[in-house]
Parts: structure tokens; C-alpha cells; sequence
């Protein structure tokens, strides 16, 4: 999900954390029933959050397959990044967090079947179910002990089809572009004739975990990035222009179309252009890399929902609750990181080194 691209230096990491904060901000809106500004009509600031990661993650992870275009190695890089770090999160949700805040005897808690139907669930990358026995049952917004999973098995079904596409079209670099737009009408496509309600009506498991809107709404950016990464698009200062430009575009205008093409542009563009302008062009990896953003992500949620039950309970202010959450999941972000997600890349590329080595060998 997030190997850092070795030809130049850029902001990603930086950018990623950004979003990473600002998804934890947003849920201000049902955690702490605030009422927070939407930048634009229809767009949180927690989606519009959600956009850049996967503008990010389509362009870094485009890279990653350019640099070793083989099925192994690429899944060995993207199941290291997500799932060790997901794993100890949802781990730490269920046996730590659910079993301390539960309102059930520890027995019941722990031989009730949806405690561990949650883990395995969650732990898989489904996030479909979202309570935990006896856990955060008074909270403004009751039982979700982690709301912002569901994510994660769209950026696992956008990898999967840019390894399709990349393996299909061998090298053709427009398929990219053409893969974002195709998305893009399919988005409106699917908008148009309401085949999420369509879906929604039909039940079954596939209701639960796939909507048409989000799988192209996060598919347009994705590809746009990947496009970017595949023409090796140079920063140029027109971009904060053309950023701002549909910025004012989506803000104004009346179409519920042209404003999510406008935005998907805002985000495109605006995240490219703060990555790369007046970024040092010296290369190399960098070994003292520090990317808390998946770990803020991934421990925001519940933190916030733990820590509001106690400030609850205690009667303290709003600003004691989300000060003290926001410290809190820095540090488990930081653990995560050198804990968990670091050390798992660490071993997926010395895993991959030692594969290359031994095929050098017998070639």
C-alpha cells in the first residue's frame, strides 16, 4: 500500500498523515455529534480524506509494479502492508479495548460468538460487522467499535485490478487513464440507474460488502494516480491553478456530476502538486522513514470511541476527550509502526531479495 518511491523525494508520508488526522477529525460528526463544515456539498471532510489516500496509493502502487512486475512479489509487498498492522489493530479492539469498556461479565464476553465473528471478520478485511458484545452500547454513536475498516477491502480490490490490468496490457501506459475513466462512467452509470439500491434490495452477502459508488468513486483517484505514476508526470505550477479551479467548480456548481468530477480533480491534482513542488530531488531510500498514517487510520476509531465513554462517564469537556484521544493514538500509531507494520515491509523485501538471489543462482 505504501512503498515509498525511490527516484525522488516527495510528500507523500507527510500528506497520508494529513489525511490520516483529518479522518480522525471528521468523525467528530457522529462520535461527538459536532457539527462540522462539509467542503463541499455531499463531500466530507473525511471522504474527501479518503480520496487522497487512494490518489496516493494507486500512483505508489503503480510504481512498485513497474519496478518488479511479478504476481508474487507484488502481493508478498501489499498482504505485508495491510494485514500484520490490521491484524494487532483489530486484535488490540477485541481483547483489549472490547474486553475492558464491556458492560458483560468477562465470561460472557469472551464466550459470546460475536466477539471472535468480530475479529475474524475485521481481521480479513471485511469490516462488516462493527459491534462487540456489551461495548459502547451508550455512546452518542452506539456499539461501532471501528467504522473506518470498511475501507481497506476496496484498496485490497484496487490492487487486484491493477495487477489485472497491469499484467493484461503489458506496458501500454494509457490504459491507466483509460481505466480511471471507465470508472469514472461507470460511476455515473451506476448513479443513474440506482444499482446500489438495486443491490441493497437484493440482499446476500455481496450487499454487505460491495457498493458500486464507493468501488468507483475510490477506483477514479486510484487510477489517476497509477496514470500519473505510469507517464511519470513532472510537477508543474499550473496544477495549483487547475487544483483551485475545481475547487471553485465544486463548490458552485449544481450538478451532482460535475462536482464529483471536479473533485476527483481537486484531489488528483492539489495532492500531486504538494508532493512534488520545491521537493529535494536527491534519491535513495530513506531509511529513517517514519509513516504513522495506516496506524492513525486503523487505531483512530476505536481510541476515540473508548476514550468518549469514559469522558462520559467522568463528565469531561469535549476538548479533554479529543485531545487525549489524539495523543492516545499517536502513540499506538507510532508502535504500530515500529512494532508492526515496519518490520513486516522489512521482511517482505528481505523475503523477496532472497527469492531474486536464488533465481539468479539457478539462472
Amino acid at each position: 500500500m505504501r512503498p515509498g518511491c525511490v527516484m525522488s523525494s516527495n510528500r507523500f508520508d507527510a500528506l497520508r498523515l494529513a489525511a490520516a488526522l483529518a479522518v480522525l477529525a471528521a468523525h467528530g460528526d457522529f462520535l461527538y455529534r459536532l457539527h462540522l463544515p462539509v467542503p463541499f456539498p455531499g463531500h466530507s471532510l473525511g471522504s474527501l480524506a479518503v480520496y487522497v489516500f487512494f490518489f496516493i496509493s494507486g500512483y505508489l502502487v503503480c510504481q512498485s509494479w513497474q519496478r518488479q512486475p511479478v504476481w508474487s512479489a507484488f502481493w508478498t509487498k501489499r498482504l505485508a502492508r495491510i494485514f500484520p498492522g490490521l491484524i494487532v489493530a483489530v486484535g488490540f479492539s477485541v481483547f483489549v479495548l472490547g474486553w475492558v469498556v464491556t458492560t458483560l461479565p468477562s465470561v460472557a464476553y469472551w464466550s459470546a460468538p460475536g466477539t471472535w465473528l468480530n475479529f475474524v471478520n475485521n481481521a480479513l478485511a471485511l469490516a462488516t460487522v462493527q459491534t462487540l458484545p456489551g461495548v459502547f452500547e451508550s455512546n452518542p454513536f452506539a456499539r461501532a467499535v471501528n467504522g473506518s475498516l470498511w475501507t481497506i477491502r476496496y484498496e485490497l480490490a484496487m490492487y487486484l485490478l491493477l495487477a489485472l490490468l497491469a499484467w493484461l496490457v503489458r506496458g501500454q501506459r494509457r490504459a491507466y487513464g483509460a481505466m480511471a475513466l471507465a470508472l469514472a462512467l461507470l460511476w455515473w452509470v451506476a448513479r443513474r440507474w440506482h444499482w446500489d439500491a438495486a443491490l441493497e434490495a437484493g440482499g446476500g452477502p455481496l450487499a454487505q460488502v460491495f457498493r458500486w459508488q464507493d468501488f468507483c468513486g475510490f477506483g477514479v483517484p486510484f487510477f489517476m494516480g497509477s496514470a500519473f505514476a505510469a507517464h511519470a508526470v513532472r510537477v508543474r505550477h499550473w496544477m495549483a491553478a487547475a487544483a483551485l479551479l475545481a475547487a471553485g467548480v465544486a463548490l458552485w456548481v449544481t450538478s451532482d456530476t460535475v462536482r464529483q468530477v471536479a473533485v476527483w480533480g481537486l484531489i488528483a491534482l492539489g495532492t500531486f502538486y504538494l508532493a512534488h513542488v520545491a521537493a529535494s530531488a536527491q534519491g535513495g531510500a530513506r531509511r529513517g522513514r517514519v509513516d504513522l498514517s495506516y496506524g492513525v487510520y486503523i487505531y483512530a476509531f476505536p481510541v476515540q470511541q473508548a476514550v468518549t465513554q469514559w469522558s462520559l462517564s467522568a463528565g469531561w469537556p469535549l476538548w479533554a476527550c479529543m485531545s487525549l484521544s489524539l495523543v492516545l493514538v499517536l502513540v499506538l500509531a507510532w508502535l504500530s509502526w515500529f512494532r508492526v507494520e515496519r518490520p513486516c515491509i522489512e521482511w517482505a523485501q528481505r523475503r523477496l531479495r532472497r527469492g531474486d538471489g536464488r533465481a539468479a543462482v539457478r539462472g
